[in-house]
Order: C-alpha cells, then structure tokens, then sequence
C-alpha cells in the first residue's frame, strides 16, 4: 500500500515538474518603453560610441600642444668605412677634394628628443574644432534619442488604437453573430425572407475579416516595437496604457510655440554648433599663416669600433636645448584658397540655419491648425456616439417589443460601431499631434512623461 502511494506521489510531482511553464506577459507602460529604448536601442547605442569617438579626437587634440618626447636606438654595420670629402690640404694631398674613410664597423646611436609647442595658434584652434565636433556629437545623440521618443510613441499609439478598434469590433461581432442566429431561426419559421439572413451573414463575415486584418497588423506592430526597443522578438508584452487623452486642450500661439522649440530643439542647436564650427575650421586655417614657436632639445649618445668589445667602448655625448621658429612664406596660397572655401562653408551653414528657423515655424502653423481642428472633431464624435448609443438603445426597445426589425437592429448596431471607432481615431489624432507638437519643441525624450 505504501509503496502504491509513494508511485503516485511520484507520479504526480513528475507530471507537475514537466510542464511547459506558462510564459507571463509583461505589462508595458510607454513611460516604462521610453526608458527601456533608451538602454535598449541598437541605433542609439551606435551613436553613443560616436560621442566616445569624438571625445578621443579631442583628447587628441588636446596632446598635441603637450611635449613630444622620442627615444631612438639604432646599430649599424659597415662593410665599408663610412667616407667623408675634405679640402686635400687637410688630408695631406694636392687633390682640391680628397675622400677619406673614417669611423668603426660598428655604429651604436642613442637619442633622446624634446618637442614643445610654445606658441601654436593653428593647434589651438584645432583643438577648439574638436571640442565643438564633440558638442555636436552630444546633440547628435540627444536629437536622436528624441527621434527614437517620437517612433516608440507612434508606435506604441498604433498599438493602443489597434486593441481599442479590436474591442470594438469583436463585441459587435458578437452582436451581429446573435442576429445572425435569430435571422436563421426566423427564416426556419418562416418569419423572415432569405436575404436578412444572407445580409447578416455578410456583416458578420465582414467584421469577422476586420478582426483577423487587426489582428494581423497588430502583431506586426508588436514585432517593430520590440526592435526599437532592443527587446527580444519571443518576449511577450501587454501595453498597460489607455489611448484616452487627459490633457488640457489648450489653444497655442505660433510665436511662443517657436520660441520654445528654437530653444529646446536639439537639430536647432546643432545647425548652430556646426556655423560654430566652420568658423573654428576659419580661423585654424588663419592661423596656418602665423608663425610657430618651439622649444627643441636633444640627447644623443655615440660610439663606433670595428669589434664588439663593448665594454671597451666610449661612449661620446651630446646635447642641446634651444628654440625653434617656423614662419610660413609661401606655398602656393594654398592656405589662402582653403580660408576662401571654409568661408563659403560658414555662409552655407548660416543659410541652412535660416531655412530651418522657417520651416519650423511651418511644422508648428500646420501642427496648430490640425490641433484646433483634433479638438473639434473630438468633441463632434462624442456628441456623435451619444446619438448612436441613444439610437441603438431605442432601436433595441422597439425590437423587443416587437415594433422593430432586426435589420433596423443592426443597422443601429453597426452605426455605434462606426461611431465609437471614429470617436477613438479622432481621440488617437489628438494623441498623435500633441506628440508630434512636444517633438516639434524640443520636449519629447526618452525621459518624457507621457500621461497624456
């Protein structure tokens, strides 16, 4: 008996531990996809080894004012005497020039070399241009994160208007499959013609495809969320957000709204960062014209013999300390040519900036139109369900009463439908304009609170 028992026991725990554990969804605020974009985005982690890059050009740069010290050791093996020329009555001939063999077989040479910019107004300039291609890297990365905010909002928006367009229909398919069953059962009797039936089976097969084409596009819309957020396509997420809009429907006014978006858009800045730039670039290639001053020096140690008896070497040395100075002369007024073309650059960039201030202002006219008329057509729809909601609920009484159709019945019910999902798609626009409207500012991160 104890053993039947222990079997069964057994049995039962070996038939609980080999189940499939059942995978958990994972509820997904966009507060909490915005975060996890910003850890989790490939193209973002791109460019953050970009700023890493161009933090190195400018340490880069930096090093090139510090000293420069070189050590070098060199042997050498004649096979020949090296020759030097010298005036014949110093080598004791009647030749003007007379060649002469000097030196050891073997040559050891040892230096040790000092190189420090003292006045260097071309690397300092350069070094100014790094740090600001730096600062264009950090906007760069900013700006990015921003665009990334925008496509995870569409896309989580997308989602959530997918699911309440799903709700909707599956309960008027629900409805229509009821009235689908009463058409049979009257026709059964008798009661009602043929085409109501057919007719109703045509709405339920209609809505029936609706569904699946929901269904179909919201995966695939669950599938480009997962890549930007650098989540695992397996992963399984439920979005925990409503798509109601619960902030104020305030009214804008396009200068102000410019003034914000001039002074928190990251493109904006960067645009300005780059006329900074080719000023930079300017005046480096200025300073190519100016002189340079250095200080120099140099330890050298020396010997040379026909064997390898170190240790009877000597071992001669030499030093120095001094001052270098460059002064450019001429070399062609390539110099000059390369000032004539960066100052064309600092014109193109301020034209640029110019064009862009104006087409911001353009983005935000038409955002503020489309705006004003988000919030029209959200409060037309409301009042449009509420019509609806009452036509179909009077529709329902009189067919319960037996003063109605069923047709009329589902022409009231697929009203409502059509009514509702219009109600979410004007609250959906207005979601997705006052998202497009704080990208357009400047405002929308990784970081964003996003009630709205």
């Amino acid at each position: 008996m104890k053993k039947t028992i222990y079997t069964c026991i057994t049995t039962l725990l070996l038939v609980y531990l080999g189940r499939p554990l059942l995978a958990q969804d994972k509820a997904l605020s966009l507060t909490d996809a915005l975060e996890i974009a910003e850890k989790g985005n490939k193209t973002i982690q791109a460019q953050l080894l970009e700023e890493i890059h161009a933090t190195a050009i400018t340490a880069e740069s930096k090093g090139a004012l510090l000293p420069t010290i070189s050590g070098q050791l060199a042997y050498s093996h004649y096979f020949d005497r090296q020759t030097i020329f010298l005036p014949g009555y110093f080598a004791g001939t009647n030749k003007a020039v007379q060649d002469v063999a000097v030196g050891g077989k073997n040559a050891f040479n040892g230096m040790l070399s000092l190189y420090q910019p003292i006045f260097a107004p071309d690397l300092s300039r350069q070094r100014k241009t790094a740090f600001i291609n730096e600062q264009i890297e950090f906007q760069k990365t900013a700006e990015l994160k921003s665009k990334v905010a925008l496509q995870v909002s569409v896309s989580y928006l997308n989602i959530l208007i997918m699911n309440e367009q799903l709700t909707l229909l599956e309960q008027s398919l629900l409805r229509n499959v009821r009235s689908l069953n009463d058409a049979r059962s009257l026709f059964t009797q008798g009661r009602a013609l043929k085409s109501d039936t057919l007719r109703s089976f045509i709405e339920v097969e209609n809505i029936r495809s609706s569904v699946s084409y929901l269904k179909n596009n919201k995966e695939v819309a669950l599938i480009e969320l997962k890549r930007l957020l650098g989540m695992d396509e397996s992963e399984s997420i439920v979005l925990s957000d409503e798509l109601e809009f619960s902030g104020q429907h305030d009214h804008y006014l396009l200068d102000d709204l410019l003034k914000t978006a001039t002074q928190n858009r990251k493109d904006f800045a960067i645009k300005q960062l780059l006329i900074d730039l080719q000023q930079k670039k300017k005046e480096a290639k200025v300073a190519e014209l100016m002189p340079k001053l250095a200080l120099i020096g140099q330890y050298q140690v020396q010997a040379q013999a026909d064997n390898l008896h170190l240790g009877d070497y000597t071992w001669p040395r030499t030093s120095f300390l001094g001052l270098q100075l460059s002064i450019p002369i001429f070399n062609g007024n390539r110099t000059r040519w390369q000032i004539k073309q960066a100052d064309i650059k600092l014109k193109q960039e301020q034209l640029r900036l110019d064009d862009f201030r104006a087409e911001i202002k353009t983005q935000l006219a038409a955002i503020i139109s489309k705006w004003n008329e988000a919030i029209a057509q959200l409060e037309i729809q409301k009042t449009t369900v509420s019509s609806a909601e009452l036509n179909y609920q009077m529709n329902e009484d009189r067919f319960k009463n037996g003063l109605g159709s069923r047709l009329e019945l589902t022409d009231a019910d697929l009203a409502l439908t059509q009514a509702r999902i219009n109600r979410l798609r004007a609250t959906y626009n207005l979601r997705m304009l006052y998202t497009e409207m704080q990208h357009s500012l400047g405002l929308l991160d990784l970081h964003s609170k996003t009630s709205h």
